[in-house]
């Protein structure tokens, strides 16, 4: 069996893994099953959020009272990320780009797994009987993989502490 490089998966360009060919097979069904939830935004949205603030209601404060104009992010950030399967530098740069705009609206490190596993659990949801498990298996994947890009980009822009800094300022 030929060994392929998982499409969200990103490392040095100069890193010999870069040179795998992209899993195909997987971009494909990635798609199909991320087509089939595309279809039910609105529910996958609804009930991500209410699964998240049910979970940990202190990470309400970080959203708008909105959740529309929330909705539809969510569903821009996971059509951007389906759109560049084919392209994983792309989708590096724009998961870099959200990772750090996560980290100013106050997103930690810690919160990443908890939003993994609701949004597979809300992906299960809205999909119903058409889940079959090596499709979520393949999400839960995909996005611990986002989620890890995220955070690597969101620590990375941080700056050192200033040691005479008063505490709860910044430097």
């Amino acid at each position: 069996m030929p060994v392929r490089r998982h499409p969200i998966a990103v490392s040095a360009s100069n890193h010999p893994l870069q040179r795998l060919p992209l899993d195909v097979g997987l971009i494909a069904r990635l798609k199909a099953t991320y087509a089939r939830v595309r279809t039910h935004e609105l529910q996958l949205a609804e009930s991500f959020y209410a699964r998240l603030f049910a979970a940990a209601p202190h990470l309400r404060a970080m959203f708008r009272d909105d959740l529309q104009s929330q909705a539809a992010k969510l569903t821009a950030a996971l059509d951007a990320v389906v759109r560049n399967l084919e392209s994983p530098q792309e989708n590096a740069a724009m998961l870099a780009g959200l990772g750090r705009r996560h980290a100013e609206y106050g997103a930690k490190p810690e919160h990443y797994g908890l939003v993994v596993e609701l949004l597979v659990e809300s992906m299960r949801e809205v999909l119903r009987t058409s889940a079959d498990d090596q499709a979520i298996l393949e999400w839960r994947t995909a996005l611990r993989l986002i989620a890890d890009q995220m955070i690597a980009a969101s620590s990375a822009d941080l700056p050192a502490a200033d040691p005479a800094a008063p505490p709860g300022r910044p430097c």
